[in-house]
């Protein structure tokens, strides 16, 4: 490399075009990266490499940064000169560069504006730390390519930050429930950020987890029980919700037992009808009549287990003693009795834990 080196050098001294400077650039960080290098060698390319990163023109500048993002030998003062530079020097580097610590990402992050922060947030691997970094610091562009980056860490620190950024941005809160592990306890803190378009936005989105999935759904039903007082307003919405959930084939079994446990009447007499192929109303008058074999036939038409109509037998009457049974209270009222009545059958339910029902009646879904 020494004999490149020192004819590069006469070649720019005798024509030192900005054409000349760029392909020297390209040239000698290509021999740069080969492994065979000797010390004295490296030492020479860096010393040119440290006159480049001043070059006027940026396109050679925009050279060397392409020619060295993917070397880890670097120097570090090198890589931050370059990061520094305007946006189309810096992306390349702060993109694919491995030599940056994450004390160095985290002051890029907090000290460069969007075109920078986006850039970061493309790297193959984000630690915690510069996540945090970019969601505090960074455009609601930079936070939406950051959540849907399987490489970025985020802590569930950050990710209420997000929350409390961009609680208003359908396609940050989309990317950050995607994440395949976002943890369903937080959840619930999305759920009260969040205004009801967007839950129920949020609730269509295919290919999220279960436990999400049935927090969002949940929620949006006890929006619509509470909120909506008008019952054939409330009946419509819950039609349209079980409709499109049915659509996106996620009016499943699973949350279908979850409304029933939770005390979500309304809805598990909707979404049993849109699976059994009748009339909503229908299924309200036999439920409420109280009736087992009408309540298994229901059961059996909507691919449910037996099980599921004897839960529902007890919860219908259960419901019905209740003064308020779609209020919060009345729903963990309801709850806790529902569990007391079936502990003859299930001994080890624990008081008020409807979860654990759900948990016990679960498998037996499996075959529907």
């Amino acid at each position: 490399m020494a004999q490149l080196t020192a004819d590069l050098i006469t070649r720019l001294r005798e024509n030192g075009s900005p054409d000349v400077r760029r392909e020297t650039a390209t040239l000698l960080t290509r021999e740069f990266s080969k492994p065979d290098l000797s010390p004295t060698e490296q030492r020479l390319a860096e010393a040119i490499f440290r006159v480049m990163v001043r070059d006027t023109d940026v396109a050679v500048r925009r050279a060397l940064a392409e020619g060295l993002k993917d070397n880890p030998a670097v120097p570090s003062e090198l890589a931050m000169t370059l990061a520094r530079d305007v946006a189309e020097v810096a992306t390349p580097m702060l993109i694919y560069s491995v030599v940056f610590t994450d004390a160095e990402l985290i002051e890029i992050a907090r000290s460069q504006p969007g075109a920078w922060q986006q850039a970061l947030a493309c790297r193959k691997s984000i630690p915690a730390a510069v996540s945090d970094a970019l969601v505090e610091a960074g455009s609601e562009s930079t936070v939406k390519t950051l959540v849907r980056n399987p490489g970025a860490e985020l802590s569930d620190e950050t990710s209420n930050k997000v929350i409390d950024r961009f609680a208003y941005s359908e396609a940050v809160m989309a990317g950050l429930i995607e994440r395949p592990n976002f943890p369903a306890r937080l959840a619930e803190r999305l759920l009260t950020a969040v205004s009801d378009t967007m839950r129920r936005r949020l609730a269509g989105i295919s290919g999220l987890s279960p436990a999400i999935t049935d927090q969002l759904v949940a929620r949006g039903q006890e929006v619509v029980t509470l909120e909506i007082t008008r019952p054939d307003e409330r009946q419509a919405h819950l039609e349209r919700l079980v409709r499109n959930l049915d659509v996106k084939g996620r009016l499943t079994p699973h949350l279908i037992l979850r409304a029933l446990c939770t005390g979500h009447l309304a809805f598990f007499e909707t979404a049993a009808a849109r699976r059994a192929g009748i009339e909503p109303g229908n299924v309200h008058a036999l439920i409420t009549n109280g009736d087992k074999k009408g309540a298994a036939a229901l059961c059996r038409a909507a691919r449910l287990p037996r099980t599921v109509a004897d839960v529902l037998v007890s919860a219908a009457e259960i419901h019905t003693t209740i003064d308020d049974p779609n209020s919060v209270e009345g729903r963990a009222l309801f709850q806790a009795e529902l569990i007391e009545c079936l502990r003859p059958r299930y001994p080890d339910l624990i008081a008020g834990k409807s979860e654990t029902l759900i948990a016990k009646l679960a498998p037996l879904l499996n075959g529907h």
